[in-house]
């Protein structure tokens, strides 16, 4: 009995143990899977810990790259016929412009004919510009895109535009008439593609035209010796949409009393009592009657000019395409001529139309210019230079 009862007791023993040895190795087991647990979740806190912190260097990167700017290149106005350099700006925050350059001199340059300009741009501390630059990464105002890109080592940001250069019209110097009074004539302005022409009949606005010449026939305006008073305004303007890009119009000028070269627009001889706009002229002293035609006529072999009312031609008178010369009686005068302000002009022999150019008289060599003036000093003609005396004969060629 006793055998047996220490029997059971030493198995009761050993299930104990057991159950104790099963528990430790669960719970060990347990802890294992904790510990394991809470490695990786320290694993993971770190990796999550980097990734943030690299995230966070990377936008503070990105955040200092500049890959798009801002520019507007503004047209300064200054007088007439002032041209102006640009004002250059950028609203780009961090960049400053540190140079600009131009293709060519500011003094060189012509309204409507591009010019290059070259802008540099600095980044400020802690900034730079990106790798990739083209005509979408720039937002330009007032100008043509060419080129954008770095350069020293990606220290400057150097961009490249076409500007236009603009200007003010300016005024015309010589605003008058031709020798009938019904022909506007002025003299050319600086780069005026266009001039508008205003005719006014005794201060009212009759017609406006629009043209490309220094010259308008208002003789659909204007009648034969009227007494009301005509004058006209011009102003150079631009004619198209894309010249107004670079010109703006000049300031009109009125017309004087005077006549002009029709060609140059400078002023010439004033005819002697042939001026349509005062109805006044010179008695004919040959065939009073006034119903003779218009013409020339030679009663015994002195030359008169009658208009088409009867009345004999005085002074300077464009007949022909050709001026010629009457005296208070209405007598062509040929050879030398020295008018009030001591000009002096030569009338063909033959013909009494006046000279220009050389001429060779009594064997001596004279010029006389477009305007028909004799020169006299020093001339330049056709690549050579001649000496004319006070008499305007030729002594030297050079």
């Amino acid at each position: 009995m006793t055998d047996l009862y220490n029997r059971k007791k030493s198995s009761y023993r050993d299930r104990i143990r057991e159950q104790r040895q099963e528990e430790l190795e669960r719970l060990e087991k347990d802890a294992r899977r904790s510990n394991k647990a809470a490695r990786l979740f320290m694993l993971l806190l770190i990796v999550a810990s980097f990734v943030l912190s690299r995230t966070k260097k990377v936008h503070a990167a990105d955040s200092s790259i500049i890959e798009k700017i801002n520019v507007n290149v503004e047209q300064n106005y200054g007088d007439a016929e002032d041209i102006l350099v640009p004002t250059i700006t950028t609203s780009t925050g961090n960049i400053e412009i540190s140079e600009v350059s131009y293709s060519k001199e500011s003094e060189k340059w012509k309204p409507g004919n591009k010019v290059l300009i070259t802008v540099d741009f600095t980044a400020g501390e802690g900034y730079y510009f990106g790798a990739n630059w083209n005509r979408s990464s720039v937002t330009l105002k007032g100008a043509e895109f060419s080129h954008c890109g770095r350069v020293q080592d990606g220290e400057i940001l150097r961009l490249k535009v076409y500007f236009m250069p603009c200007t003010v019209l300016g005024v015309t110097t010589s605003a008058g008439w031709d020798y009938k009074f019904k022909k506007a004539v002025w003299k050319e302005v600086d780069y005026a593609p266009g001039y508008e022409v205003k005719l006014y009949e005794n201060d009212k606005e009759v017609a406006t035209k629009k043209v490309r010449t220094t010259t308008v026939d208002f003789s659909d305006k204007i009648e034969d010796y009227t007494k009301n008073k005509y004058y006209y305004e011009v102003k150079a303007i631009p004619m198209t949409s894309d010249e107004k890009k670079y010109l703006k119009e000049g300031e009109a000028v009125t017309s004087e009393e005077d006549v002009v070269n029709s060609h140059t627009g400078s002023p010439g001889v004033t005819p002697i009592g042939y001026n349509t706009t005062t109805n006044e002229g010179t008695t004919a002293l040959y065939n009073s009657n006034q119903k003779s035609s218009a013409g020339w006529y030679n009663p015994g072999g002195t030359w008169y000019y009658y208009d088409p009312y009867g009345r004999v031609a005085t002074g300077w008178q464009y007949i022909g395409d050709k001026w010629y010369y009457f005296n208070t009686s209405g007598q062509m005068i040929t050879g030398f001529l020295t008018d009030k302000d001591g000009i002096t002009y030569y009338l063909d022999p033959v013909s009494g139309h006046m000279r220009t150019g050389w001429v060779l008289i009594n064997g001596f060599w004279y010029y006389f210019n477009s305007s028909g003036r004799m020169q006299t000093g020093y001339l330049y003609d056709g690549g050579k230079v001649y000496f004319l005396d006070t008499y305007g004969r030729m002594v030297t060629e050079q």
